[in-house]
Parts: C-alpha cells; structure tokens; sequence
C-alpha cells in the first residue's frame, strides 16, 4: 500500500520545496497523509473545480 505521505516524499524528491519562491504552497495541502494513495490528481491551485475533478475522478 502506497500512502499519501509516500507520493508527496516522491514529489518533494522530485521538485524539492527548497527550490519554491516565497509565495509558493509547496508539500501537501489537504489530506491525511496517512492515507492509502488510489490515484494522484496535482494542480497548481486548488480550486472548487479541480477538487471536484479529482473527487469526480
């Protein structure tokens, strides 16, 4: 089982947060890291439509 935590080590491994600007929303914003990872959805911005997107999906 892949948790959340695991695909957002990943990502941070991938595009580490040190490289962010200083109004950037890096890591893991909503969620429960502890959780099983079924799919992955990014956005640059959460916005009432991507979260329906993703919820839809």
């Amino acid at each position: 089982m892949t948790n959340i935590q695991a695909v957002a080590d990943f990502l941070e491994n991938f595009a580490p947060s040190r490289l962010a600007e200083d109004w950037d929303n890096v890591g893991l914003l909503m969620g429960d890291p502890l959780a099983e990872a079924v799919r992955v959805m990014t956005c640059l911005t959460i916005t009432p439509a991507s979260a329906a997107e993703a919820i839809e999906r």
